[in-house]
């Protein structure tokens, strides 16, 4: 064997297949991490770890509770980030997670021309209980993001997990009621002007001048949604072009229990899945299900696409759609 080859082998080896090959290649998780030092490290993970005679550790991925603990173990391991979750809602899946934020970094970089040293701001529809993507994106990537949640027990879990981090200047975690996708979060304006505030902050911070804050302000209060601001318009602070650099999502599937109950029934003839379902029914199910949640959220993004640069959500079969101006 070739060393090329057995280089590559060895590669491949740090993945497992099915994850191999969607995984971004700045991901960290394309090497698996290690559950025995894991558990040295955290007692909270040490329970739900199996020994093999070999001494291998092993994690059972059909019980929530261990995946719950994995995913804790890990924001804190890799991104010093302290994540409570709430028995009942969704664990989410860290590399995938992940995944998500990297492309939609590559957008902005290569697609929307972005500076690394932009002040780059971005709201999550749906935030849930984790608050994972707006946590992950202002600690591993300095980003700013507004962070909308319905229901009343994952807003409070996801504004102590951004307290709890100290990340109160990134993140704006916002209560909204069921039927807000961004009509309501685009156009608020406190929203706007602590976000006008941040960019400016960065891209005029000789400028003291209140007066033209509050003509701006102003302005963006009275311009239509579909109407560029004049004064975040321009080659000279491009930056500045878009109050809001991204949007994304990651939507309620389905459209009711039963829908959820024969999906579970279609898996089970393909295979086992890996890994247990978390999450409460409200985080998995939406009036219309996930067509009538993305055609709205398709249809308002229209209306604000001269305040947003890049427009994404993730669908039920893992892919994400995106548009950018």
């Amino acid at each position: 064997m070739s060393v090329t080859n057995h280089i590559r082998l060895e590669e491949e080896k740090k993945v497992p297949p099915k994850l191999n090959k969607y995984m971004h290649a700045r991901n960290p998780y394309r090497t698996p991490p290690s559950f025995k030092k894991l558990a040295s490290v955290y007692p909270e993970f040490r329970p739900y770890c199996s020994y093999d005679v070999g001494g291998k550790v092993h994690l059972d991925f059909k019980d929530p509770k261990a995946l719950r603990a994995l995913t804790t173990c890990l924001l804190h391991q890799d991104f010093d980030l302290k994540v409570t979750i709430p028995d009942d809602r969704l664990v989410p899946t860290l590399p995938l997670r992940l995944n998500y934020l990297l492309w939609i970094e590559d957008l902005l970089m290569h697609a929307a021309h972005c500076e690394t040293s932009d002040v780059i701001v971005g709201v999550d529809i749906g935030a849930g209980a984790s608050c994972v993507y707006p946590l992950l994106a202002a600690r591993k990537l300095g980003w700013n993001l507004v962070a909308t949640e319905t229901d009343n027990i994952n807003f409070t879990a996801a504004t102590t997990n951004v307290n709890n981090n100290d990340l109160q200047d990134n993140i704006i975690v916002k209560k909204v009621d069921d039927k807000t996708v961004l009509q309501g979060v685009l156009d608020d304006a406190d929203i706007q002007k602590q976000m006008y505030l941040k960019k400016k902050e960065v891209n005029d911070n000789n400028d003291d001048d209140d007066d033209d804050d509050d003509e701006v302000m102003s302005e963006l209060n009275n311009t239509p949604s579909d109407t560029p601001c004049k004064h975040t318009d321009g080659d000279d602070n491009k930056s500045m072009k878009y109050m809001f650099d991204f949007t994304m999502c990651n939507p309620p599937f389905f459209s009711s229990e039963e829908e959820t109950d024969s999906m579970k029934k279609s898996k089970k003839q393909r295979g086992e899945p890996i890994s247990s379902p978390t999450g409460c029914i409200h985080e998995k199910v939406t009036t219309g299900g996930e067509v009538t949640f993305i055609t709205q959220m398709v249809e308002e993004s229209h209306k604000f696409k001269s305040k947003v640069r890049i427009r994404s959500t993730r669908d039920g079969q893992g892919n994400y759609r995106t548009s950018c101006n």
